[in-house]
């Protein structure tokens, strides 16, 4: 497991990469539907900077699958549809940022056919989460 160092006086969170494995800590405070201040830094495994839009998401999916789920499932099933209408862009942004966030080692991503409420629905993002997000409390 990779340490991770906290910095309390800027808010800002780093990931300390010895080598790639998905083993790290990311903490996250969520109030609201914000990014959380903790990750205004983030970087991923190929030492980029994500873009505002995927922190959006990759916030978006932690929120659903560790509050909403509270962390029941391993991976979520949500259509494109839903991730466009809660970050407010097209289908070809949401699909930029799964990518981003896929190369940045923090999601997998697989498109499947699921049957969902008697529906075949196709090309459904499956996505899990490769890193340890942590929820951070100040006591």
């Amino acid at each position: 497991m990779r340490p991770v160092a906290f910095d309390f006086l800027t808010n800002s969170c780093n990931i300390i990469k010895k080598n790639s494995n998905n083993n790290d800590t990311i903490f996250y405070n969520f109030i609201g539907n914000i990014i959380p201040p903790e990750w205004r830094k983030i970087t991923g495994d190929n030492g980029k900077a994500l873009s505002k839009t995927s922190k959006q998401l990759l916030s978006f999916i932690v929120f659903r699958l560790h509050i909403y789920y509270n962390k029941d499932i391993d991976e979520l099933q949500e259509s494109y549809q839903l991730y466009e209408d809660k970050l407010n862009v097209g289908q070809r942004r949401v699909r930029q940022c799964l990518v981003e966030l896929r190369d940045a080692g923090f999601i997998e991503v697989e498109n499947r056919t699921i049957m969902k409420d008697n529906v075949k629905l196709r090309n459904v993002p499956c996505i899990k989460l490769l890193k340890n997000f942590q929820h951070y409390n100040e006591k």
